[in-house]
């Protein structure tokens, strides 16, 4: 056994995932160095302020991107290609229509949203000029996320990589332009976003006339009832990944207003250097969160534990492993981040140094609960995923500033971060163990399908003559399995090999239920192969699709 195809298109959408998350990241953080180098503190000061409004991008995102995807993927694992592209249409309908309406609200309540945002004397003539872009900004930049969260499971992760490296790539170049040389204030640095956004929207349209795509829009075929249930089911889905960053936007705006209290515009620059440095190791972690969440849907749905398990187990190791690394880099050396935002040689800097220091110890726990949060997300577990949502991107934080600020003062805000992701790792185990003694179909953290592990084989064929091919016939056998089912399997991997000339690893799922034996095959050679065989086994056990990039058919061997 081998997880070769699995192996592969992770990494296959890893890297993409990667490049949109380091994209993100790395450019709101070059953005906060190049606004505090030439433009100073109190402009560094005013992008925190902003920060909520900034993550409203992000929470449609995963709202309407990351719920739609996972629905619309559940819908291929099933082999419903209408009920995939009504998923996709529906997504893409509600992102535009409601952020076009945040869009009118912002410029008719404009003076009230800034007011509310309570920004500093210093800050507010920054916030007020950097805010007309960023409106502008937002509907254009959410509608190229969702669509990209579409294409990077389309088979065209690179593509969808592309554009936003693309984007990113305009706005620091302009960023810089804008600024360093032409002087144009902090509005320069809000046009340069929108510049970069709006080329990256041009070149997303390659994807409409890509005739290899598998996700259409249906509006002909969307009625406004099933828009708005369909819409209903996206959120719940979504909701947990999204709340993540609904939360850390209500978190942020409190603490913003704690820190600016207690130490005024340094405590805002204090807050944007922790903030800029959980976005530096959010890339590997989202980069890796997100690739799952394309992935654990088609496979939990298959009921694939042992590819699952592979993948799953890598990832939590990997980002642990990185996350160790970064903190310990901070504990050691803060001054190698703070040099970055011209914060190293302030008068307060131990101040500043030893808030680094608490804020990193969250990387760890937080790299844990994130896995944890879209692995839920991917299967459907909503409790749990809000459960880790809530605790960690607010309560968690906000409960424990409260409760250790009369004796330690305002490092209890930096504390309260990695106690935060702590608990909610501790409450959702507890909650997962109530559900457990329930629900005793399910069992660990990862709702593992009890008895179905030992009822399950995985094989992997690199050509039909492949021993495997006669060791999982023996199996086959051994169930009791008919002959005519096993020579009709047989006809089946050798028309994929045969097809494409033997160059293709078929990876087999057997799962015994007793009443049936269902065979799951999966391979990434030609699209083609999937007509031939549903031409030449037009049999009701046969279904084909194509999904995630990879061929995926499934026969079904009824036993009564």
């Amino acid at each position: 056994m081998s997880n070769e195809i699995i192996t592969h298109k992770f990494r296959e959408l890893l890297l993409p995932s990667l490049l949109i998350a380091m994209a993100l990241n790395i450019a709101s953080v070059v953005d906060a160095s190049f606004v505090s180098t030439f433009l100073g503190h109190n402009a560094q000061a005013a992008l925190q302020v902003l920060e909520p409004l900034v993550l409203l991008i992000t929470i449609f995102e995963w709202l309407f991107g990351l719920g739609g995807q996972i629905l619309a993927l559940n819908k291929k694992a099933e082999f419903d290609e209408d009920g995939s592209n009504h998923y996709f249409t529906t997504s893409m309908l509600s992102t535009i229509v409601l952020s076009a309406l945040i869009l009118v609200a912002c410029f008719l309540f404009k003076d009230a949203l800034i007011n509310l945002l309570h920004p500093t004397a210093g800050a507010l003539p920054y916030v007020d000029a950097y805010s007309v872009y960023l409106f502008i900004c937002f509907p254009i930049a959410t509608i190229l996320g969702v669509l990209c969260q579409f294409i990077r499971v389309d088979g065209q992760p690179n593509f969808a990589s592309g554009v936003i490296i693309l984007v990113n790539i305009i706005n620091i170049i302009l960023d810089y332009l804008f600024l360093g040389v032409f002087h144009m204030g902090i509005e320069g640095a809000s046009l340069a976003m929108l510049i970069g956004y709006v080329v990256g929207s041009m070149c997303i349209l390659k994807y409409h006339f890509d005739s290899k795509r598998t996700f259409r829009f249906v509006l002909s075929k969307l009625k406004f009832r099933t828009w708005i249930t369909s819409t209903i089911e996206i959120i719940k889905i979504g909701l947990p990944g999204a709340s993540m960053g609904f939360f850390n936007v209500l978190l942020i705006y409190v603490m913003n207003l704690i820190v600016s209290g207690v130490l005024g515009e340094l405590g805002l620059d204090i807050f944007n250097v922790c903030v800029s440095a959980l976005l530096i190791i959010s890339i590997l972690i989202m980069g890796f969160a997100e690739t799952l969440s394309s992935i654990v849907p088609i496979y939990y749905a298959q009921n694939d534990f042992y590819n699952l398990n592979h993948i799953v187990r890598n990832s939590v190791l990997i980002t642990l492993a990185c996350s160790v690394i970064f903190t310990v880099f901070l504990l050691v050396y803060p001054d190698g981040l703070l040099m970055f935002f011209k914060l190293h040689q302030m008068p307060n800097d131990s101040l500043v140094e030893n808030a680094i220091r608490i804020y990193s110890l969250a990387f760890i726990p937080m790299a844990f609960s994130t896995m944890l949060l879209f692995y839920y997300e991917g299967i459907e577990r909503t409790v749990e995923s809000g459960i880790i949502t809530i605790i960690s991107e607010f309560l968690g934080p906000l409960m424990f500033t409260y409760l250790l600020y009369p004796y330690i003062g305002i490092t209890s805000v930096w504390l309260s971060f990695p106690l935060g992701f702590i608990l909610s790792i501790v409450v959702v185990a507890i909650y997962v163990k109530i559900v457990e003694r329930k629900d005793s179909e399910y069992y660990g953290l990862f709702f593992i399908r009890k008895g179905l592990i030992e009822k399950t084989r995985n094989y992997t064929l690199e050509s039909k003559n492949d021993a495997v091919k006669s060791e999982m016939f023996n199996h086959l056998e051994s169930l009791n399995a008919d002959n005519s089912s096993i020579e009709t399997l047989d006809k089946i991997i050798n028309t994929i090999f045969d097809s494409n000339n033997e160059k293709v690893h078929v990876e087999i799922l057997l799962i015994d239920y007793d009443d049936k034996i269902t065979i799951n095959m999966k391979d990434e050679g030609k699209r083609e192969v999937m007509n031939d065989i549903e031409k030449s086994f037009s049999q009701d056990n046969i279904k084909v699709s194509e999904v995630l990039g990879f061929n995926n058919i499934e026969y079904v061997i009824n036993m009564r």
